[in-house]
């Protein structure tokens, strides 16, 4: 086996074993920080061109890949879960908590800070209806778990900026406004975990801008219309459930990889505007209009509609 053949080996492995760690919440791994140290392609090209045994060119290159890989990745394991002591204070039907590490500072939000948000209903109003709108920086991101006694909980955990949130009603209507003003990504360091529980009673319809995350919905408990996802270079897994007979999801990504499950007797119909991007279900029939349309989509009582623009990524859409 030639060394350069060994060097890419190791370090493809490498690098989806800190993604596999990362996942599980072992040690944080930051993509972003391997993208700032792209000076380092040049130090390898140069290595590349020295003339030298091809071991030693190995070894330095291989030493390279060890300290990007180091220094993207750290072992300092807090999460917004544990230890979170609220201290709060209510303001109308917004109930919001917010401690820190160092409250005495002005950039306390950099170093450790929890977030809790309550929306409740009014008393007088039966909110059937509800927008979610987060516009948050990168991250990891849950959706799984119902609420009972608010429209929706927000909990999460930052060390790259401060969350804010608003909430307005009309009839039987409400529209939740989540954002992170003034993020500052740092390299390697960063933390930013937040878990979204919903109100199963209501049909929601959920709009995420959400850079470069890890975002995961199980939404089998909920009444999902509407899922607006515009991400950047993100890896993202929905499943959806049979309580909401209409669903469209509008998906627009950078380098993303995306999974959607669906119920086995729900039809479906995908259209695709990417680029360079490997497109993975099966049971699906291309029409004239180029859209992949399930075999069971005239006759099936639920449908789901998706829309993809993206580039250089991969879609998974698979039935359960």
């Amino acid at each position: 086996m030639e060394n350069r053949n060994i060097f890419w080996g190791v370090l493809l492995v490498a690098i989806g074993g800190l993604f596999i760690l990362d996942n599980m919440d072992i040690l944080n791994f930051s993509f972003r920080a391997l993208i700032d140290l792209w000076p380092l392609l040049l130090v390898g090209w140069g290595i590349s061109i020295i003339p030298m045994k091809s071991i030693y060119k190995t070894i330095a290159g291989l030493a390279i890949a060890v300290f990007a890989l180091v220094y993207a990745s750290t072992n300092d394991k807090d999460f917004w879960w544990e230890n979170n002591n609220f201290s709060g204070f209510n303001h109308g039907n917004i109930h919001i908590n917010a401690t820190s590490d160092d409250d005495d500072s002005d950039e306390a939000y950099e170093e450790e800070t929890y977030y809790s948000f309550q929306f409740d209903e009014d008393t007088d109003t039966s909110i059937t209806e509800a927008k979610l709108e987060m516009d948050v920086a990168a991250g990891k991101f849950r959706i799984d778990e119902p609420v009972s006694d608010h429209i929706l909980d927000f909990n999460a955990y930052s060390n790259i900026g401060p969350y804010k949130s608003n909430m307005v009603t009309n009839d039987n209507r409400a529209e939740i406004y989540i954002n992170m003003e003034d993020a500052i990504i740092k390299n390697g360091t960063n933390k930013n975990k937040a878990s979204v529980k919903l109100n199963p009673e209501i049909i929601w319809d959920l709009q995420f801008n959400i850079g470069a995350a890890d975002f995961r919905g199980d939404f089998r408990k909920f009444k999902i219309a509407n899922i607006d996802i515009d991400g950047g270079a993100s890896s993202i897994k929905l499943k959806l459930g049979d309580l909401q007979k209409e669903t469209h999801i509008t998906l627009e990504a950078g380098a993303a990889s995306i999974r959607i499950d669906i119920p086995m007797d729900a039809g479906c119909k995908i259209a695709s505007n990417s680029f360079l991007v490997d497109l993975n279900f099966d049971g699906f029939t291309k029409n004239n209009d180029g859209v992949y349309v399930s075999d069971n989509f005239e006759e099936s009582t639920q449908k789901i509609d998706i829309k993809l623009d993206a580039a250089i990524s991969k879609l998974n859409v698979n039935r359960y």
